[in-house]
């Protein structure tokens, strides 16, 4: 008898260990965030805590709204968060850097625009993300603009590259692994060219709430991260997406 409820109190326990699951958001955000569970963040993110016995469950959300559900501690986590979003939100991070961020700025294909300084940005219409940072300086900027063109929703990058294709904005804004995968996927590769960049980068982060937190995910992540770095799957992840180190 006293077999039998060992037996059921280990299953019990297994199928609590193998059920747990965290809720992390983002937007789309290709390739660090795609489609289908998809992308070098999610990919890295879910395989860390699989290696520690957690599973994860992806939800894709306009950015200021996966903000506020972490903030509101509705979630677990935002995926590619900057140290000010972290601030501004009052997330945890697990002072892991997953990726680099660099303003870089597109124009249509017949433009003969080149960015060199923040004054080349007066009098321009420029296309940017609601809720993404781009710096203290630019994020002045563009808040001051009356002109420029914040896009939000789940495609907002898509928004954009349709506007600038279409000559209603002069510049967009943005990462340039993250502009040019979805130019091509959406076929707008050929209308936009690459215009410099401000050449200053941001680091990366996954953003944790407080949401659960005794179970201390951030701490399991880092874990997490440290298994696949060594079993091989972190690099395998980043070669898969073309990722060159940071």
């Amino acid at each position: 008898m006293k077999l039998k409820l060992l037996a059921l109190l280990c299953l019990s326990f297994q199928v609590q260990s193998e059920t747990e699951q965290i809720v992390i958001a983002s937007d789309i955000w290709c390739p660090y965030v795609c489609t289908n569970n998809s992308g070098y963040f999610v990919e890295l993110t879910q395989h860390a805590f699989a290696s520690v016995g957690v599973g994860t469950k992806f939800e894709t959300l306009p950015f200021q709204r996966a903000l506020r559900l972490a903030q509101a501690d509705k979630i677990h986590a935002v995926l590619a968060v900057s140290p000010e979003h972290i601030g501004k939100a009052n997330l945890q991070d697990s002072d892991l850097i997953l990726g680099q961020y660099a303003n870089d700025f597109y124009v249509h294909s017949a433009s003969h625009w080149q960015y060199s300084s923040l004054v080349d940005l007066t009098n321009k219409t420029i296309a940017s993300i609601l809720g993404y940072d781009y710096g203290d300086k630019l994020n002045s900027l563009l808040a001051k603009s009356p002109t420029s063109f914040r896009a939000s929703g789940e495609t907002p990058l898509k928004t954009n590259l349709n506007l600038l294709q279409k000559g209603r904005v002069d510049i967009l804004i943005g990462n340039r692994y993250v502009i040019e995968y979805t130019a091509k996927k959406f076929d707008y590769y050929d209308d936009i060219k690459f215009a410099g960049s401000e050449g200053i980068s941001t680091p990366l982060f996954v953003g944790f709430s407080h949401k659960d937190l005794e179970q201390n995910y951030a701490s399991k992540f880092a874990e997490g991260i440290q298994n696949i770095k060594e079993s091989g799957q972190y690099q395998a992840i980043l070669d898969k997406y073309h990722i060159e180190p940071w």
